[in-house]
């Protein structure tokens, strides 16, 4: 079995109660089998108050006022310090924030961007994320593995780091680039002509894409008159999605209306406004986030063959969390400050990552929708 992890990966540690909004609370914690049945076998107070703090037929610890039952008034963890430590966890509170994306033979361990330390990690680095490997002598198989595509969208993704590591070129064009080669990558998979991927990798890969790109976007962005709006209706598009999500935090729903009325309100941007909010959510942050979402999901289509809508979500996620910021930002400048935008992020990603009925409606709603074709999405870019 082979492991990819981030390099920042072992830096990770729980600040426990310090943590501005702990991963204990609002939301259902989830106990596997196999803790389960430790916990019935549990004697002693302990035992009497898993019994009676654990919905047995959910599976899941019992809350009281959104928090768990475990959760005591210092924000520390009842079970972990009656119960000998991290033993005493249940897979989920073991695993987070740390996440697993299981392929054959691989193994993709990321942390979660939900989590606020983790956030940190992510949004505080400078220097380009590099990706870690290990090897132990484990092995599976999975039925109809499609090995063949997963290694082309392994290149694909590869290629896309690069590009978007490359800080010699603007920001605007990294991800304008990488936008495309995905799109077009999703052309040869629904034609069945995968075998010509490494032909889009070749050309992708050439200086000329640089001078191709910034061609197309300098001619949309020409059109002075359709651009901003069709700027202005994606954008609104992706907040009307959000309005569809299911809610986890009682506060998300007033967070977000209040973020749309004041991006909706907003006069237009000048250039000086621009750069002062580029120095808080800068180009390398913008970077780091593209990264993080990419390693995290832009594999799994090998398991629905939609890499173009791994992409798009990706970069969805990105522009989502960098306009929620900005409406932070427009209503208090002095404010909106690095550790603020970590906020934003961890907040976006606990509505998001952690419900799947939200992640699949988020790449449901932008697989087919005009709005949310590769032209539409080149206005959205920075």
């Amino acid at each position: 079995m082979q492991y990819t992890v981030p390099h920042y990966w072992k830096e990770f540690q729980c600040t426990g109660s310090a943590c501005p909004d702990t991963c204990c609370a609002g939301w259902q914690i989830q106990i596997d089998p196999a803790s389960l049945k430790r916990y019935r076998r549990e004697e002693g107070p302990l035992g009497a108050r898993l019994h009676n703090e654990i919905d047995w037929k959910e599976g899941c610890f019992r809350q009281y006022r959104g928090r768990c039952a475990f959760l005591n008034d210092e924000n520390l963890c009842d079970l972990y310090l009656e119960g000998g430590g991290k033993r005493a966890f249940c897979r989920t509170c073991r695993t987070y924030p740390r996440h697993i994306e299981e392929f054959e033979g691989l193994r993709e361990m990321s942390l979660s961007l939900s989590c606020p330390e983790a956030a940190r990690l992510i949004l505080e680095r400078e220097e380009p994320v590099r990706f870690l490997h290990g090897e132990d002598d484990r092995s599976e198989t999975y039925p109809d593995f499609d090995f063949f595509l997963f290694t082309k969208l392994m290149d694909t993704r590869s290629l896309a780091f690069r590009i978007l590591q490359d800080r010699s070129r603007p920001l605007r064009l990294r991800l304008a680039v990488i936008l495309a080669l995905a799109h077009d990558l999703q052309n040869r998979i629904r034609q069945n002509r995968l075998y010509e991927a490494d032909d889009l990798l070749k050309h992708c890969s050439s200086p000329k894409i640089w001078e191709e790109t910034a061609r197309k976007l300098d001619r949309l962005s020409e059109d002075t008159k359709a651009f901003p709006m069709q700027k202005a209706q994606t954008l609104h598009y992706l907040f009307e999605i959000l309005k569809q999500m299911e809610v986890l935090r009682p506060d998300w729903r007033e967070y977000r209306q209040k973020a749309e009325k004041v991006l909706a309100q907003a006069s237009p941007v000048t250039l000086e406004q621009d750069a002062a909010f580029r120095s808080v959510f800068t180009d390398i942050k913008e970077e780091q986030l593209m990264i993080y979402f990419l390693f995290t999901y832009f594999a799994g289509a090998v398991y629905d063959g939609d890499a173009w809508g791994k992409m798009k979500f990706s970069f969805a996620a990105v522009v989502l969390i960098r306009e929620l910021f900005r409406a932070e930002w427009l209503q208090n400048p002095e404010a909106a400050t690095a550790e603020a935008l970590q906020r934003t992020a961890w907040r976006f990603a606990r509505e998001l990552e952690h419900s799947d009925p939200n992640k699949e409606l988020l790449e449901r709603a932008l697989k087919k929708e005009p709005l949310c074709s590769l032209r539409s999405l080149f206005t959205l870019l920075p």
